[in-house]
């Protein structure tokens, strides 16, 4: 049974991408290099995000790039939201008793104004914030709180948070609403893919807290089939298409897509 959840904040409770965007963006810019698209930076983008600048911008000191992004995200941080279904999820971990922990690379500067916009601090028993290698601290959250790793499932939308859950041994969900495609994510292996928290929070009530697909230690393998979703472009009579604006696409527009 599921008795303690530990959260990843950006994509998962809060959609900042946009924000982070455009805050890489502008630390690019002023490092004279060339700005990514919105889907060239979530192909692109990792955690630890040294790996990420090492990559495009090894020519200019961490600290540096780090001044020119939060100077900038303090400005587009307006534009980070809260995302769909959290708020519930998060008071349905407190009705069933839940302990809640949030374990991410957010600077406190902007934990603390989003938790201001938001209020999930208050849900959050334990946050964990501006750790940059989630694997190297999951170990220590486990050990000082006496989790049990078969009671604990660690909830992100990054290959690193899978990889941070399996560090751990501890049961992995990755939600497709932050910064990882679905390709990317299944390529993680985790124990459980889902749409968002509300889906998360249906599964979890239908099987009484329990995860009742079988798991292997250190390998997320699922026995369940795939579900299959098909994708199409639909036209009306006078030959226009149906577009679909979502927040799960960061409100941009696109059609209906197919998925295993």
């Amino acid at each position: 049974m599921i008795r303690n959840v530990i959260f990843d904040w950006s994509g998962t409770l809060v959609d900042d991408l946009p924000a982070v965007w455009r805050a890489s963006n502008y630390a690019f810019k002023q490092a004279g290099v060339a700005e990514l698209t919105l889907d060239q930076f979530r192909a692109e983008f990792c955690l630890p995000f040294k790996h990420f600048y090492q990559r495009y911008v090894p020519h200019v000191s961490l600290p540096q790039l780090e001044e020119w992004f939060h100077s900038h995200f303090k400005e587009v941080q307006h534009l980070a939201r809260e995302l769909p279904h959290a708020r519930e999820f998060l008071r349905f971990c407190r009705e069933r008793g839940l302990r809640t922990f949030l374990l991410s690379t957010i600077h406190r500067d902007h934990f603390a104004a989003q938790s201001a916009a938001t209020g999930f601090d208050r849900f959050l028993d334990h946050p964990y914030i501006e750790v940059w290698d989630k694997r190297t601290k999951i170990l220590e959250l486990l050990q000082k709180h006496g989790l049990n790793p078969d009671e604990t499932l660690f909830v992100g939308d990054m290959q690193h948070d899978m990889e941070t859950a399996r560090c751990g041994g501890v049961y992995s969900c990755a939600v497709l609403t932050g910064y990882n495609r679905l390709d990317q994510l299944r390529a993680s292996r985790p124990d459980l893919i889902v749409e968002h928290l509300g889906e998360l929070r249906a599964v979890l009530e239908r099987n009484h807290l329990e995860l009742v697909s079988p798991r292997i230690k250190g390998d997320a393998h699922r026995d369940e089939p795939p579900v299959v979703t098909v994708g199409a472009l639909i036209f009306d009579a006078a030959g226009k298409a149906l577009m679909v604006r979502t927040q799960k696409w960061s409100h941009l527009w696109g059609i209906p897509g197919g998925k295993i």
